[in-house]
């Protein structure tokens, strides 16, 4: 919820519509581009969007303080956790054979509802080094953070494990239904896979060094049964042994979800890697959620993807207008919506997007041409020259950006 907008709730002043028409009223509450004005005349409110106003009058709202957020405890009754902090081991309620790290983003309080994040790693949870990979971007997204200790690699209750923890959050912490994402490294990106198809409340994978391929508790290898709509970004080293099922995936779902490649092998993406892609899953969220979500979340979501964006422009200018573009269509703050397609159009523009846009379909199809299918190791392996002279000849078109080392690395047979 958002308080009143306090610089101007004793101010009259005459309003413009766009058609011309004018109200005698005074602003006593914003919420994103709702606004509130109460008639001098006679008291009544009247609600309208921030669009239906005059140019001078739009203006003369974005200059006013922003509302602040109620906000309410930052603590939750039972829960042993605190905003900025990972906490200690928390058993499930329902089953204590089941426990999990939780962290709670700086800004946290029980006044709204959150997005949660699931992370599963491959050698289990007992080290909370892998939530840290992701606390960052938690900080800035406002993401509650959910580590599995029991889930790893060759653990055949996975599935009740991971399902139980949580089905242990939704009932202890003030989560939003539509907003739960999973993520995980290797065997761990798998079960990310896994509970997208478990649980529905599920709206995005954030997968790293794996594909679809799942292997469900006592059953045989599969792929896992999710939704097509289901978005998915998947960060994988360029020669990492599990490439060929990354892109196999990548080959079966939507177009919008992203394959992203970095310099490595079988490991953790970086970072910030991390960060922008779970930033890219919550924003798919928010948009196949629209109805159950509050407009003031995705108000705040694209003010700090917008801040964000524009850090990239200078150094990352395709990364800038991928996401401006998102941020132009994305159902948010109007005036972000506005900036957003004005940074896009210029940078449309721009000679390395231009090249890095061309770069990026070189890489898919190059992938798509060579890992297509599921490989053993000992596949990738194996030296192929006309693959390599081919990755070189496309890594030569994009000297200077850093998709010519990827297509370097990606023509080059697996080592690690």
């Amino acid at each position: 919820m958002l308080s009143s907008a306090q610089a101007s709730s004793e101010e009259w002043r005459t309003w413009t519509s766009k058609a011309g028409s004018q109200l005698e009223a005074k602003l006593v509450k914003r919420s994103g581009d709702q606004l509130e004005l109460q008639r001098r005349s006679g008291g009544k409110s009247v609600t309208l969007k921030l669009s239906q106003l005059s140019e001078e009058d739009q203006q003369y709202v974005r200059e006013l303080p922003e509302p602040e957020e109620e906000k309410g405890a930052t603590s939750v009754s039972g829960v042993d956790a605190k905003p900025g902090v990972v906490s200690g081991e928390i058993k499930c309620l329902s089953d204590s054979r089941w426990s999990y790290h939780l962290y709670l983003p700086e800004g946290f309080h029980t006044a709204r509802e959150w997005p949660v994040m699931l992370i599963m790693a491959a050698g289990g949870g007992n080290k909370t080094s892998p939530l840290n990979r992701y606390r960052k971007g938690a900080d800035r997204l406002g993401v509650i953070l959910v580590l599995s200790v029991q889930s790893k690699n060759g653990f055949d209750q996975c599935d009740l494990c991971n399902t139980t923890i949580l089905n242990d959050v939704y009932d202890r912490l003030p989560l939003s239904s539509g907003l739960a994402m999973t993520t995980g490294f290797s065997g761990g990106s798998r079960c990310a896979f896994m509970m997208a198809e478990l649980d529905k409340r599920v709206a995005g994978v954030l997968a790293c060094a794996s594909g679809h391929q799942v292997y469900p508790d006592k059953g045989e290898p599969r792929e896992a049964r999710i939704s097509r709509s289901t978005y998915i970004y998947s960060l994988i080293g360029t020669n990492c042994f599990n490439r060929s099922g990354a892109t196999v995936t990548h080959n079966k779902f939507s177009k919008s979800c992203r394959l992203r490649f970095f310099p490595g092998g079988h490991s953790w993406a970086g970072s910030p890697y991390i960060e922008e892609g779970m930033a890219r899953v919550l924003g798919e969220a928010f948009m196949a959620n629209r109805s159950s979500t509050e407009k003031s979340d995705r108000d705040r979501y694209s003010k700090v993807m917008w801040e964000w964006t524009q850090e990239m422009v200078d150094d990352q200018p395709w990364e800038a207008y991928g996401w401006a573009e998102f941020l132009a269509d994305f159902d948010g703050d109007s005036q972000v919506k506005s900036d957003a397609k004005s940074l896009a159009s210029k940078l449309a523009g721009n000679g390395k997007v231009q090249q890095a846009q061309l770069a990026e379909k070189d890489i898919f199809r190059f992938v798509t041409k060579h890992y297509n299918k599921f490989m053993k190791l000992d596949e990738h392996k194996k030296a192929n020259p006309s693959r390599e002279a081919e990755g070189q000849k496309l890594a030569d078109k994009y000297s200077g950006l850093p998709h010519a080392e990827l297509l370097e690395k990606l023509a080059a047979r697996n080592t690690k």
